[in-house]
């Protein structure tokens, strides 16, 4: 059961990602969250432009699986950290944070300790640096902001926009990422 509600709640995870990351943008621009927070998000879009995965060993849509799964994982950090302002973004972008209880929880019982591994990814958000642009100055140098804005942007036309038939097919074989996971929670 907790595979099938995995792949339930992750189809439209990754089909609205592009969106998703949109959302990310402003909160990382957004002066009533935390600058801690902020951070984070910024370290979190740097994460997904650097095209690492947070799941080493798979491609396509599900190294992008990976990257929706952090993504979620920081979310709820700035949930945590910023409660208020976080519910006028759910207010704001309702089909992307009402599910993300849901969505945590599913990941949790469909990935057991390995979730571990994600959270050490998400952990190292705000030391990110990626073409010279650290997580930190994304958020306070005017520059960085921009190159961040402009450089999602691109990556969203280039390479970050599934279909439901690409994601319904991948997801099929989710199951391929519990192995790199295991190997690295083993570490």
């Amino acid at each position: 059961m907790s595979r099938e509600r995995f792949v339930e709640l992750m189809a439209p995870a990754l089909t609205r990602f592009s969106q998703d990351l949109k959302s990310v943008l402003r909160i990382v621009d957004d002066p009533e969250i935390d600058d801690e927070s902020r951070i984070a998000a910024a370290g979190g879009l740097l994460h997904v432009l650097s095209s690492t995965g947070a799941i080493p060993g798979v491609r396509g849509v599900l190294r992008h699986l990976g990257d929706v799964l952090v993504i979620r994982l920081m979310l709820d950090r700035v949930r945590s950290s910023a409660p208020g302002t976080f519910e006028r973004y759910v207010s704001e972008s309702p089909e992307m944070l009402e599910p993300l209880s849901d969505e945590l929880d599913a990941m949790r019982d469909y990935l057991g300790d390995r979730v571990i591994v994600l959270e050490k990814v998400v952990d190292k958000f705000p030391e990110l640096n990626h073409q010279g642009h650290q997580a930190a100055g994304c958020i306070g140098d005017t520059e960085s902001s921009n190159w961040l804005y402009e450089a999602v942007h691109e990556a969203l036309i280039d390479e970050i926009e599934f279909d439901d038939e690409d994601v319904a097919r991948e997801l099929k074989r989710v199951d391929q990422i519990l192995g790199p996971l295991s190997a690295r929670l083993e570490r």
